[in-house]
């Protein structure tokens, strides 16, 4: 079994062209063809709408770096750029690194998209609904817990340290922690 030292990927984030995804969030534009009205695989593309989606967004933000070069490793940026809603729960850069000394994962991509799917809820999801809710399906499969400690939303023990970052097909809240399903620890 081979494993990936999770700070090995930065550099596959250049390699992986993230400076193109980078590029069309800040400008709005992609490169697929808009005349078909979709993006990937048949999967509608929300870039047709007003504002950036959440592959875009994410792009435009240099803290989620890590996890924008993990999502096209895992051939999840189609997913993400679709209709959804969605709700994301973005582990940022310093997630990333943490994560990383401590867990190796194998290079397996259905394993890398596990773990990432285990980060989205298929509905959209504002801080204040978190709130309200104990516990909800991820696209993994497996729930995710949620509480509110001290008026901050905890995400499976994850600490939501930005909430409410609206997209055009959901909405991202970048979390201090890298989720892994029950199943797989």
């Amino acid at each position: 079994m081979r494993f990936v030292n999770w700070l090995a990927l930065a550099p596959l984030a250049i390699s992986l062209n993230v400076s193109s995804l980078e590029a069309e969030a800040k400008t709005g534009t992609t490169s697929h063809h808009h005349h078909t009205k979709v993006c990937c695989a048949g999967t509608p593309c929300t870039s047709h709408k007003s504002g950036k989606d959440i592959v875009q967004t994410a792009a435009a933000d240099s803290s989620l770096s890590t996890l924008v070069a993990n999502l096209k490793a895992a051939k999840l940026m189609c997913t993400l750029k679709g209709k959804g809603p969605f709700t994301v729960f973005a582990p940022d850069n310093a997630a990333f690194t943490k994560f990383s000394k401590n867990n190796p994962l194998t290079s397996d991509q259905a394993w890398l998209a596990r773990v990432l799917k285990y980060h989205v809820i298929n509905k959209k999801l504002m801080a204040s609904d978190l709130t309200k809710l104990r516990s909800q399906p991820t696209l993994e499969g497996e729930s995710v817990m949620l509480n509110n400690k001290d008026g901050k939303e905890i995400v499976d023990g994850a600490l939501v340290t930005k909430a409410d970052i609206v997209c055009n097909n959901g909405v991202i809240h970048i979390i201090d922690t890298v989720l892994v399903p029950e199943r797989g620890k």
